[in-house]
């Protein structure tokens, strides 16, 4: 037993950090060796041991592998990480790294509250199947059964769509950004972003047909859970997940302004230092929860014995299929992928501070990980793999790139700009110091005679009229994005060009008129007083702005008459220009 805690606040304050560090480390060990907390019976001691025994993680000491994986984080002065690990149910490992608090001189434990970025996601869905299962909803069903406000898209948007990021919907916080308030900037609360949602007249895509990540579907589930339900989400998700599941420290960010207690204050570097960055708005559901390591690994058990029946479970870990018949990873609020030769099903998640990672990997006795960070620039993904690793060396790795010198005189055709045919994203390949590069990395060449650009395996083409290039990664679903060749060099617009784009420009879908001006002999973008941005060209008409594409386009008679923008999760978002 550790001893007597001392007396005084300062001496309470470092008991507390020595009692949640230091004792569990040194006095620990040896318990965790056999994944056994105090508190369990013997049937289910030898239950875990026997789990365990044939994928040799009862050699491997978690305490010295968890402070190794997260050294960077184990002291008083900076933000860290809480950290569980459980196999087949039973908990082998939960710890904390870091501050939860700089200012408070309060560590981080594994009853320590985070949040959870899109971790929240797989709950948001759960709940939405308990619904199914009710016989309330259909996931084939039509959203506007729940949703009348969405407009009608031509094809159907159903409640699957929503669910597995498939429905062509625009980003939210996107939107908010484009109206000259990114997040963290005001309050954004459920009713508005709704609004602005449904306000939008067009998709990313037809429905189905790709795979794009948004927040805006799950910001719609909420709505569908709370008008089916006839409770808040809040209220139907304790009475119908959180209470049954015993998640005892987890709830939902309703009011970012209620005091949570034991609740970790988020961070982000600021030059040598941090500084406090929580979120600021009321949107849950695509994010927003509340919880402990604890819970998570309790929630994960949760999935795997399938206490919410097998109907619930089951469906959220079911793969969506694209309209052409393209399995992806995405199920139902959680990713189903392969680790190492291994099944995963996880999700990561990042909120202002806050990152996070939750994994399970049924085929190796049900290991269970949850990683959550208060720090902005943590890698939970990489410390849970870390974990995996250090667990399970004997999987297998993934075998080296067979490359071969490549055909420079060849490349050298292919050096220019190329635009994305989605979000319209601008690659840049270039023949410095004799090599085709994209940026300061070299194109490598297979001996099957794809090419890597970077991290992607690519192709490049020529159309049959000789001079169309192209450029066609894979996704890591199998989808494929075309670049096509644009120039060969950035333009240089003189200022009369640049003065072509000047004007104002409105977005009804957003309720904003853009100003772009030329100032100091660059073009900007302003969406309201005091904020704007300025504009790098690319290549005719085309411009790259901090977060995101800018294009023009004229009408016959070469006058410039609508400005859009480009990103990731919105693709070809208008503003007509008011003549």
């Amino acid at each position: 037993m550790p001893p007597p805690a001392p007396r005084g606040a300062f001496h309470r304050r470092r008991w507390a950090w020595l009692k949640d560090t230091r004792y569990i480390r040194v006095m620990r060990p040896l318990l965790l060796r056999v994944a056994a907390p105090a508190h369990l019976t013997v049937a289910t001691l030898l239950a875990a041991l026997a789990a365990a025994a044939p994928l040799r993680a009862q050699s491997v000491n978690l305490v010295t592998t968890a402070d190794r994986i997260f050294a960077a984080w184990n002291t008083t002065h900076s933000p860290g990480c809480a950290v569980g690990v459980a196999r087949g149910g039973v908990t082998l490992l939960e710890r904390g790294y870091g501050m939860a608090d700089l200012a408070g001189e309060r560590p981080i434990t594994p009853a320590t509250i985070l949040e959870s970025g899109s971790v929240a996601k797989q709950f948001t869905a759960a709940a939405v199947m308990v619904l199914v299962a009710d016989g309330k909803v259909a996931l084939e069903d039509d959203a506007r059964k729940y949703l009348p406000e969405l407009p009608l898209y031509g094809r159907t948007i159903t409640v699957r769509n929503l669910l597995t990021h498939t429905s062509g919907l625009r980003e939210w916080s996107n939107l908010m950004a484009w109206q000259g308030w990114p997040r963290g900037t005001r309050v954004h609360t459920q009713p508005y972003v709704y609004s602005v949602i449904t306000a939008q007249k067009a998709l990313n895509y037809p429905v189905g047909e790709h795979y794009s990540y948004t927040n805006s579907g799950f910001l719609l589930l909420r709505t569908l859970v709370e008008r089916v339900s006839g409770k808040t989400f809040a209220e139907f998700s304790k009475a119908r997940l959180f209470a049954p599941l015993g998640l005892t420290h987890t709830q939902w960010r309703d009011d970012y302004t209620r005091i949570v207690p034991g609740l970790a204050q988020a961070y982000s570097r600021e030059g040598t230092g941090f500084s406090i960055d929580m979120p600021t708005d009321n949107i849950i559901a695509a994010g927003g929860l509340l919880t402990t390591v604890g819970d998570w690994l309790r929630w994960n058990n949760s999935l795997t014995k399938k206490t919410l029946g097998a109907g619930v479970v089951d469906s959220l870990t079911r793969q969506m299929r694209l309209t052409n018949g393209l399995e992806i990873a995405y199920a139902l609020g959680l990713t189903v992928g392969k680790y190492r030769g291994t099944r995963e099903v996880a999700h990561s998640g990042s909120t202002a501070g806050y990152s996070t990672y939750l994994a399970r990997y049924p085929e190796l006795g049900d290991l269970s990980i949850a990683v959550l960070c208060n720090v902005a620039g943590a890698n939970p993904t990489s410390s849970t793999r870390q974990l995996v690793d250090a667990l399970h060396p004997e999987l297998p790795r993934a075998a080296a790139l067979d490359t071969v010198a490549a055909d420079q005189n060849a490349l050298r055709a292919w050096r220019g700009l190329y635009e994305d045919g989605r979000w319209h994203e601008v690659t840049v390949l270039d023949t410095a110091g004799g090599l085709l590069r994209q940026g300061n990395t070299p194109i490598r060449a297979l001996r099957d005679g794809t090419l890597m650009m970077g991290g992607q395996r690519i192709r490049l083409a020529m159309d049959k009229d000789g001079r169309t290039r192209t450029i066609r990664t894979v996704t890591s679903d199998g989808d494929s994005v075309v670049y096509t060749w644009r120039a060969e060099t950035t333009a240089k617009p003189t200022p009369t060009e640049l003065a072509a784009y000047a004007g104002r420009y409105r977005s009804d879908e957003i309720g904003t008129t853009f100003t772009v001006a030329v100032e100091n002999g660059a073009l900007t973008v302003s969406p309201r007083a005091g904020l704007s941005e300025t504009l790098s060209p690319t290549f005719r008409d085309a411009f790259d702005g901090p977060s995101n594409a800018v294009w023009f386009t004229r009408d016959a008679k070469g006058r410039v008459t609508a400005m859009h923008f480009g990103a990731a999760r919105v693709w070809d978002f208008v503003s007509t220009r008011i003549p």
